[in-house]
């Protein structure tokens, strides 16, 4: 019986200790990725934060037609809705060059290109990361106008 119990022990220490191990490995930067202010650490808060926040991309490099482009896939998915998103995305959109670039047609497929070669596919999101991201390309589409 003794024998059990010490193999029981073993393996929920064992199984904790690989648990550990994993979130450095995922929480490790990927190309092209950043942390998103406000998301970071390993705290709960608002239901977005620690690893699976901190793995949304940096936007610090992306082209103005692709961030229009993304903001049309948030606004035509039906993840970003209203006035001032619609106004914002004309506006954008009216700059020129902006609707010719290939960097464009690529946000409107949600893919956002983070700079060099790497990009991120928002369809590959859960729908609260998608939002969060949304209003982050939204906010840089401001910054832009």
């Amino acid at each position: 019986m003794e024998g059990k119990l010490m193999r029981k022990h073993f393996m929920s220490g064992a199984l904790a200790g690989f648990a550990l191990l994993a979130v450095p490995a995922v929480a490790q930067s990927i190309p092209g990725m950043g942390s998103v202010p406000g998301l970071g650490g390993l705290g709960g808060g608002g239901g977005m934060g620690g690893i699976a926040g901190s793995m949304l991309p940096s936007l610090a490099s992306s082209s103005t037609g692709n961030i229009a482009g993304v903001l049309s896939y948030c606004v035509q998915n039906n993840v970003l809705n209203g006035g001032n998103t619609s106004s914002v995305l004309e506006s954008l959109t009216t700059k020129e060059g902006v609707t010719s670039s290939g960097d464009y047609a690529a946000g409107q497929q949600g893919q956002l290109q983070t700079g060099g070669s790497n990009s991120f596919s928002l369809s590959s999101l859960a729908a609260p990361l998608k939002q969060k991201l949304c209003s982050m390309v939204l906010s840089r589409a401001q910054s832009l106008l």
